[in-house]
């Protein structure tokens, strides 16, 4: 079975990512079924990875010794066949949280394809958090599709427990699309396995 791991590449307890988070959470099971695929869902609030500490590099270190923390971090990352990252903008760029996650891995994303949804409390839906991404994720090997999602007005659509705002104005619009997003990072994961580059 395709693994797909989506990742809230935030830590922050009241993360406008968060309900977004839910929201896919909650159809885990409709889209698991609809792609033929597994999904894990990551909160880097849960992982509760301290700062970068090693010594040497993750690529130049063949005997890495982690907590068990971290170790399942690296690990989760490597068994997955694809990657779903949610990312909010900080000041024009990636949390800090989620940068210091992938600085954890090596070759764990390495010739695997990664989709990102960037959101924000604007109509300009955080997609500068995009572009700060993409040197940390081409560095590290991923193929990240080249168009993010994006989800504006995150807090005006979502409620933090997943469910959509009573008066959500873009509810339909939004449902559709993450259905899309979820079926285009599952159908390069499926492919990207299936058909792996060799070298």
């Amino acid at each position: 079975m395709t693994k797909i791991n989506v990742i809230l590449g935030s830590s922050r307890k009241a993360s406008l990512g968060r309900g977004l988070f839910k929201n896919l959470e909650q159809q885990k099971a409709f889209f698991e079924q609809e792609n033929d695929v597994e999904l894990q869902f990551i909160d880097l609030a849960e992982v509760n990875l301290p700062f970068f500490y090693e010594d040497l590099p993750p690529m130049q270190n063949k005997n890495r010794a982690l907590q068990a923390n971290e170790q399942k971090w690296v690990d989760d990352m490597n068994s997955a066949d694809g990657y779903l990252f949610l990312v909010p903008e900080y000041n024009h760029s990636v949390p800090a949280v989620l940068k210091n996650a992938l600085d954890f891995l090596a070759f764990e994303g390495k010739d695997k394809p990664a989709k990102v949804i960037t959101y924000s409390n604007n109509g300009r839906g955080g997609q500068f958090a995009f572009l700060g991404l993409l040197p940390t994720l081409s560095q590290l090997g991923f193929f990240t599709l080249p168009k993010p999602t994006v989800i504006g007005n995150v807090d005006k659509n979502f409620q933090l427990d997943g469910d959509y705002q009573p008066d959500a104005p873009s509810k339909e619009y939004y449902t559709k699309k993450l259905a899309a997003t979820v079926n285009e990072i599952s159908f390069y994961s499926k492919l990207f396995k299936e058909h792996p580059f060799n070298k």
